[in-house]
């Protein structure tokens, strides 16, 4: 066979745990959503007037796997070795799940085929490079096939890559493979890294200037040789539905109809869906797109955490695609639709504006786009189409790794500061069309503020919150007409509480529970509830920024939930703020349990968006503050 598996030469000892692998474990969302990706941008480059992408569920004999038997000498060996030492549990959990498919008579693989423009050597070598994950126009991802992701859904870490692409005017294939387990000893001197390759089998590494077989192997084959022209394949190996109790075809075509949504509706982009082992088969176009979206229609939250598109929010926008107009922007390579929710019962909807980029969706949170910002104005749901442009350039580069949320600070201040305007002036153009709201259809309580406009609320400045015990209030105390109680100083809270007059015994207090003091840290936070199925808000998306010039690098921060009272400080007997019990804190991957009582979780990263979890239920999110406090770690005494 032309290539085999090749395992180089160990820099350094590591183990069967992969952490950038097992983010994504048991989620088809960012699995699926990023091959996905990858097929479009590879369609968009062969200039296909619609990518077609085929997902293929298949199983087939174990031996049959091209480089099975340098996989298996491989993996006992790093087995036999990392027996020696102690073994997490995570990593115990991998091992079993690979020695689970190697004896077994055959696995299921899924394969996933595009018609894009193809991989060449060089593509293959930025698809197997790590770090490539930004999918700019020397990135791999703009050409190919999702990367580590799609780790994630093979229970052997073994992916399988075959390209044709056209040189000089006719097809030529490449075929490669990765593979990721542990490392393991040769001799006294000597190992072999963690990271397997199929290469020609002359002992190549990634460096030679010609390391890929020509020849496709038997397995990817097949479906080679489907492709009319230019192409990718790529195959999971011990294929694992993702881990998931939902039907592995349901999940690629619930991911594909909310995340491709707008290509899909283009008719830019088609995903065929069959499973093999259940011969069942199904197609992701404009005509299915009602039908799979009706069944997320009640999901008010995503499945697998916060910061994805959830179901809802998803059959609202084809409902503005199905029922709104189309609208017209000055900026080039900007386009949307837009559809009111002004009348009947929707009056009191809120606003939402949903970013797609080259048909796949982005965000429904971009600065200048929130829904507070068109406070007083009718509300409205609109997609915005960004395709190409200076608009679409900064949308690009302020994407992170997964495509999804805008991070501004990636572009630079200047970036950042270009397409903060170009957002602001797209907000204008849907104000303008949603029109605003008449005085006799607002309802505004005595003395709440109004800002209109497309003005930045501002707070007010005011010294940071600092909480204290507050006095709580007792029975009054009993007497004849016109008897008062006398003020008395409390030595326990330092107030004044009523004490009841004559003899008997003192009333007694309860304890109000408050967190410890902190110093809060100024900075602007956004705070977003997200219901769960039964409708319970537990869950709080919170953006938070600190302000320009904030020392904090010596803190740790910490993140308090209060709701508070309503009253200030200058009442005689002031009521202080509820506190809200913590029970974990999502951010970037990494949970943090609370402390104090629960009434605090430590923040990992300062700067990037978390999701906090309560242990109770709260009825209304509008009433809700988030504290972020910075605390000095204490002094070590002595040397």
């Amino acid at each position: 066979m032309d290539g085999n598996l090749i395992f180089g030469s160990a820099n350094q000892p590591q183990g069967f745990l992969n952490l950038a692998m097992a983010k994504w474990d048991g989620n088809p969302e960012p699995i699926v959503r990023e091959m996905l990706q990858n097929c479009l941008d590879a369609a968009v480059e062969a200039n296909r007037t619609a990518g077609e992408v085929c997902f293929t569920i298949r199983r087939v004999p174990v031996d049959t796997i091209p480089g099975i038997e340098a996989y298996r000498e491989h993996f006992e060996a790093a087995v036999h070795e990392r027996a020696k030492g102690k073994q997490g549990a995570a990593e115990r959990r991998v091992v079993k799940r690979i020695q689970r498919v190697l004896a077994g008579p055959d696995t299921q693989v899924l394969f996933c085929r595009d018609n894009g423009i193809g991989l060449n050597a060089d593509r293959m070598k930025r698809i197997l490079t790590e770090g490539n994950t930004d999918k700019s126009e020397a990135g791999a991802g703009a050409f190919g096939i999702g990367h580590l992701t799609a780790f994630a859904a093979s229970d052997l870490r073994f992916i399988h890559y075959a390209g044709r692409s056209r040189s000089g005017g006719s097809l030529r294939d490449v075929a490669s493979a990765h593979a990721v387990l542990a490392s393991r000893t040769v001799d006294s001197n000597s190992g072999r890294g963690a990271h397997g390759f199929w290469l020609l089998g002359d002992d190549r590494t990634l460096f030679h200037p010609h390391p890929y077989p020509n020849t496709v192997p038997s397995l990817l084959r097949p479906e080679i040789e489907c492709l009319d022209d230019t192409g990718s394949v790529v195959g999971v190996i011990g294929f694992n539905e993702f881990r998931s109790e939902e039907k592995p075809a349901d999940a690629i075509s619930r991911v594909a109809a909310k995340n491709f949504l707008v290509a899909i509706w283009n008719r830019s982009m088609v995903v065929h869906v069959r499973d093999e082992t259940t011969s069942s088969e199904q197609t992701v176009d404009r005509e299915s797109l009602e039908m799979i979206l009706d069944r997320e229609r009640n999901r008010k939250r995503a499945e697998q955490g916060g910061g994805w598109l959830s179901g809802e929010q998803a059959y609202r926008a084809w409902k503005t695609l199905e029922t709104g107009r189309k609208l017209r922007f000055e900026e080039d390579g900007v386009g949307g639709y837009f559809r009111s929710l002004s009348d009947g019962a929707k009056h009191r909807a809120r606003s939402r504006v949903q970013v797609f980029r080259n048909g796949m969706w982005i965000t429904n949170e971009a600065d200048r786009l929130l829904p507070r910002d068109f406070n007083g104005f009718k509300p409205f749901d609109a997609i915005l189409e960004i395709d190409s442009g200076e608009v679409g350039d900064l949308l690009r580069g302020a994407e992170g790794p997964e495509h999804r949320g805008l991070e501004r600070r990636r572009l630079g201040r200047r970036g950042s500061r270009k397409l903060l305007d170009k957002l602001k002036e797209l907000a204008a153009r849907l104000r303008e069309e949603a029109g605003r709201v008449e005085q006799s259809d607002e309802f505004t309580p005595s003395g709440f503020a109004m800002f209109r406009g497309d003005a930045e609320r501002e707070a007010e400045k005011v010294p940071p919150y600092r909480p204290r015990r507050s006095p709580v209030a007792v029975p009054a105390a009993s007497g004849g007409p016109g008897e008062e109680s006398t003020p008395q100083p409390d030595p326990e809270e330092g107030g004044s509480v009523d004490r009841e007059p004559g003899p008997g015994p003192r009333p007694t207090r309860p304890r109000r529970v408050t967190p410890k003091p902190g110093k809060s840290i100024r900075g602007r936070c956004s705070v977003r509830a997200v219901a769960d199925a039964d409708g319970q808000l537990k869950q709080l998306r919170v953006i938070w920024r600190p302000a320009r010039g904030t020392q904090r690098s010596s803190d740790t921060l910490v993140v308090r939930v209060r709701v508070p009272s309503g009253s200030d400080e200058t009442c005689v007997h002031p009521i202080g703020p509820r506190w809200l019990r913590i029970s974990k804190l999502h951010c970037n991957g990494e949970v943090s349990d609370p402390q104090d009582g629960g009434f605090e979780v430590k923040l990992p990263h300062g700067e990037d968006p978390f999701t906090i979890m309560l242990a109770d239920s709260i009825s209304d999110a509008n009433a809700v503050e988030v504290d972020v406090v910075g605390r000095r770690p204490p002094v070590r005494k002595g040397g």
